[in-house]
Formats: structure tokens, C-alpha cells, sequence
């Protein structure tokens, strides 16, 4: 009961101890706080045209796009279509656009893992995430297999993962913070009061 519902599965078979949350991102040498994006349709403004670095992964979008609390599909397309024409810089992994970010390469990643932004300014480097909302949340998941050797150890041990002292430890190691409020985290904290919409085996399917 006092874990949230929306971080385990329905069936039983998966729980999310922590998750990737996506959002946009700033060198903060090159964009002032006041300056910064607000919100995604904040980075369809023409100042950012050639500014700004875009992964080339659709699936988040895709799964955005049938999720519960997303834009639907056609807001979402329609969205996609616009910020192509912000002429984007394209890579393909968000590390190393997290990288060139870093580098000045570009002064707004649109989207990134807000784990890569918290590991950064740990080590005191200038970039800093926007609280757009909705605030997209994936995996990891950890999966319990029909045929597992020991599932009571399993259980055991998930039980203490997702207990308060559990959600810290794994989110202090990982950088991936339960979302969602109630767990006593810090990227809880960080995201409180945005919309948060999350990928379940229903969302992967439709996408």
C-alpha cells in the first residue's frame, strides 16, 4: 500500500525502483536562468533555431504520444514537426550529446536523462535541466522471472529495494530517482508538482 501503485506492475511481474526522466537541458556559460526555456514550447522559439542538439531516438516520443497525461498523437507530431524546423544539431546517444552540451557544442539539449544534468553539477560543470511539464519517465525495470531459482529471496530483497533506505541507496549508486512523491528522494523532491507521465508495458505495446 505505501509504495505507489504506478511503480510496480499490475501483474506482478516488474517494479521501478528508479526511473529516466527526460527533459530539456542548458549550458548555463552560454543561456542565463532568465533566459531559459520554461517549457517544451518555449524551445519552438526562432532564438533557438541552430541552437540546440536533438537525439534522433523517437521511441520517447512515440510512447509520449499514447501515454496517459501525454499530448496524444496528433499534438505530438505536430510538435516533432516544429522543432525540425529549428534546425536541430542531430546525434543519436544522450551521453554524448549530454557531452557536447557540456562542451558548448550547442546551448539546449531539447531533451536529455536528468540523471546525466545531477552527475554533472555533482563534479561543478555549468549545465542545469528545465521543469517542463509534462515530465516524461521511463525504466529501468527489475523483472522477476517465471522460472527464478529463488523467488523468495527475490521478493525479499525487492521488498528492502523499495523501501525508503532501499529507494535512497539505489538512487544515491544510479542516479535513478523514484519519480514519484511519497519516496523520499531527491528527484522526487526536484519534480514536485510537474505532470508526470509514465511508459508501462500497456504504453510500450501501443507505441
Amino acid at each position: 500500500g505505501r509504495i505507489d501503485k504506478r511503480m510496480y506492475s499490475k501483474y506482478g511481474d516488474w517494479a521501478k525502483p528508479g526511473h529516466n526522466v527526460v527533459t530539456p537541458q542548458y549550458n548555463t556559460k552560454l543561456v542565463s536562468a532568465n533566459l531559459a526555456p520554461k517549457s517544451w514550447e518555449d524551445l519552438l522559439d526562432p532564438k533557438w533555431k541552430g541552437q540546440m542538439g536533438l537525439s534522433t531516438q523517437v521511441v520517447q516520443w512515440a510512447r509520449f504520444a499514447v501515454a496517459e497525461g501525454g499530448w496524444g498523437i496528433e499534438r505530438t507530431e505536430d510538435y516533432l514537426r516544429k522543432i525540425k524546423q529549428q534546425d536541430p544539431i542531430w546525434g543519436k546517444d544522450l551521453g554524448s550529446l549530454h557531452s557536447l552540451l557540456i562542451a558548448g557544442e550547442f546551448k539546449i539539449l531539447h531533451w536529455g536523462y536528468l540523471r546525466y544534468v545531477l552527475q554533472s553539477q555533482k563534479k561543478g560543470v555549468p549545465v542545469d535541466w528545465v521543469r517542463a511539464s509534462p515530465i516524461m519517465l521511463s525504466g529501468p525495470s527489475a523483472i522477476m522471472l517465471k522460472k527464478a531459482p529463488h523467488p523468495n529471496s527475490a521478493k525479499l530483497f525487492l521488498e528492502w529495494q523499495f523501501s525508503p533506505q532501499g529507494l535512497a541507496i539505489y538512487e544515491k549508486v544510479t542516479y535513478y530517482g523514484a519519480a514519484f512523491p511519497g519516496t523520499g528522494t531527491q528527484v522526487s523532491k526536484l519534480l514536485e508538482g510537474l505532470r508526470l507521465v509514465q511508459f508501462d508495458e500497456e504504453v510500450e505495446l501501443k507505441a
